[in-house]
């Protein structure tokens, strides 16, 4: 699409610097485009970095605070955020005026054609995706790393070389952009498909179908990466018109991929299955991550990238910020920031992972509901954690709910100073505090990166002050 000329819309900027929201508003400034009104509900203070850096272009224009229809009316184009609900009503007055509505996917599918290895699912796709990523790396091959991770596409067109290898981590919002482009990617991974989004979705199963464009549009040359120990994931790829290669957590009796025998890590393509590391030797801890890891070795392998390669990214690797990140450790005590737990699935992941045959966590969580259910996550929490905080919001309300059923006790923080602090009053010797939410961060904090670092300061500030020395009061 010619942008030049266009009055452009862009709902939602967001709080990242390389996201979506701001780097669309680049791009479209740069078009060439008549005007770029960026429209957040979010204020100029809270958006400030982000502002400051567009204020230059004098084709565009700020309404913060909240947004107008009068804006949507007129609009040429509208950009939208993928934080943005399909069901948003300015969204509606722009599909009544068959206004286009577009997100960063749409453009780079446009304006750009290199190979793509795409990675979704309700969990894991981020550490699948960073793996696959660092395994190209570690071969010498060129590639980029964007989507879900706060980075998008648009950063880097005009700066791919053909050889570029683009690795996108995709939530089901991005995924929206492909099914307007009719495009998937060249290699295809899908994790799991879980219950989440439902406060955003109408049912699981319009969340589903944003899901199915990692490979609905793939050609039968292409590659789809397959959970094959997930029943909704063997039901949803049954259309599928690509290659499927597998990964599963214990053997199976034909078909290519990835899986685990006799504790270790086998990829089998065509009739030779070859070794590719002990799962002793694998940095990443927990089911759920070598689940991950099996994905992201049959990725590689269908990419044709060296098993020396995978084995010693798979022995180094020892995951992503805020992912099941150990962030302090003195006083005989352990802490863990596992912010991007957003769902009741992978607190419960977290605590498989971490738990033991005592209780040993200090568990702090709770937040914003996405219309979920806690009941799981309260039967782990009885089995493995000692000490509850939570956070105030509509998911803890449900996790109250649930852990008074199971006669467990909690406590309630209205800031992170104050949990971490409920926290340092509960745990010993020998015990971790965990943050690992199960809920969004709406509320109290600016998204789920910020309440990390609220996190790990306050680990610091306790470190500093009482380090070795500290003893409960």
């Amino acid at each position: 699409m010619d942008y030049r000329g266009k009055k452009i819309v862009v709902m939602g900027l967001g709080g990242y610097r390389e996201g979506s929201g701001t780097m669309a508003t680049l791009y479209f400034a740069q078009a060439g485009a008549k005007e770029v009104l960026v429209t957040d509900l979010k204020s100029e203070k809270e958006l400030q970095l982000q502002v400051e850096r567009l204020r230059r272009f004098p084709n565009v224009r700020f309404v913060l605070g909240g947004h107008r229809a009068e804006d949507f009316r007129k609009a040429d184009v509208v950009f939208q955020n993928p934080s943005v609900p399909d069901s948003s009503p300015y969204l509606s007055i722009a599909r009544k005026r068959d206004i286009p509505i577009i997100n960063d996917w749409n453009i780079f599918l446009q304006a750009a054609d290199n190979f793509l290895i795409g990675v979704t699912g309700t969990r894991g796709k981020s550490t699948t995706a960073a793996l696959v990523f660092e395994m190209l790396k570690q071969t010498g091959r060129r590639a980029v790393f964007c989507g879900n991770i706060g980075v998008s596409p648009l950063k880097y067109l005009g700066r791919l070389t053909e050889n570029t290898v683009v690795v996108a981590e995709l939530s089901s919002w991005l995924l929206r952009g492909f099914r307007t482009g009719k495009k998937s990617p060249n290699i295809a991974v899908l994790t799991n498909l879980l219950v989440d989004h439902q406060d955003k979705y109408g049912s699981l199963e319009e969340y589903y179908r944003d899901k199915d464009n990692i490979f609905a549009f793939q050609k039968k040359d292409d590659f789809l990466i397959a959970n094959r120990d997930s029943a909704a994931v063997r039901r949803r790829i049954k259309k599928a018109k690509s290659k499927i290669v597998w990964f599963s957590l214990k053997p199976f009796p034909s078909g290519e991929g990835s899986y685990v025998k006799n504790g270790k890590v086998y990829l089998r393509l065509g009739d030779e299955e070859k070794l590719v590391v002990p799962i002793a030797a694998i940095k990443l801890k927990g089911q759920a991550n070598l689940s991950n890891v099996l994905a992201a070795v049959a990725a590689a392998g269908v990419y044709s990238l060296p098993v020396a390669a995978m084995k010693k990214v798979l022995r180094s690797f020892r995951g992503l910020p805020s992912r099941l990140e150990p962030v302090g450790f003195f006083a005989g005590i352990r802490f863990y920031n596992d912010t991007t737990s957003t769902t009741p699935d992978a607190a419960v992941a977290a605590l498989r992972a971490l738990g033991g045959k005592r209780k040993k966590i200090v568990l702090l969580a709770g937040g914003y509901d996405k219309k979920l259910d806690f009941r799981e996550m309260a039967k782990e929490i009885k089995k493995s954690v000692k000490a509850v905080v939570l956070f105030r919001g509509t998911a803890s309300d449900k996790i109250e709910n649930e852990l008074r059923k199971a006669k467990v006790g909690f406590e309630e923080a209205g800031s992170m100073k104050e949990a971490v602090r409920l926290a340092m009053s509960r745990v010993k010797k020998g015990e971790i505090v965990l943050l690992s939410p199960g809920a969004a961060s709406f509320g109290m904090f600016e998204n789920e990166y910020d309440r990390g670092s609220q996190f790990n300061r306050q680990v610091k500030y306790w470190e500093k002050k009482y380090g070795a020395r500290f003893e409960k009061n």
